[in-house]
């Protein structure tokens, strides 16, 4: 690891009340940075990304928007599936891998972090290509179906 990355895990443990329990799980857990670990996002590839107005029938004038990405894992042998409750804004800059088109669009991940803002959270995701994916939400979880 490096001192950048040390003081990025140091601020979030310092701030460890401030996050909802299954978000900090998630964002202060070294193994989903690391180069070469199944649960990282590093090396992972976007398949979807699905965006959703969920609505109430009752009160249809209330919907409450939500992102769910889709990661291939790097080790191809899961899904890492992050879900974006409450979104209050996002942000997808697609750009197409320069580098190998023909094996994914976007590139796969190399870096991400996650941080509170004005008491909501962020969590920014860029990838190879340039592209990026930015979310600020009041809610988060993360699923991984692993393959065997």
């Amino acid at each position: 690891m490096n001192s950048s990355f040390d003081e990025y895990i140091s601020n979030l443990n310092s701030n460890k009340d401030n996050f909802p329990s299954k978000l900090f799980e998630f964002a202060a857990n070294t193994e989903r940075y690391e180069l070469n670990h199944p649960k990282s996002l590093h090396d992972a590839w976007v398949t979807s990304i699905t965006i959703a107005e969920n609505r109430n029938k009752v009160r249809p004038f209330e919907p409450s928007l939500s992102i769910s990405l889709n990661l291939l894992g790097q080790q191809h042998d899961r899904d890492i599936v992050l879900n974006y409750l409450k979104v209050k804004s996002y942000e997808i800059i697609g750009t197409e891998n320069p580098f190998n088109y023909g094996d994914t669009f976007h590139g796969d991940v190399l870096t991400h972090t996650v941080s509170i803002t004005d008491s909501m959270f962020q969590h920014i995701i860029e990838l190879r290509s340039g592209s990026t994916f930015k979310v600020i939400f009041a809610d988060f979880n993360c699923v991984e179906k692993i393959y065997t």
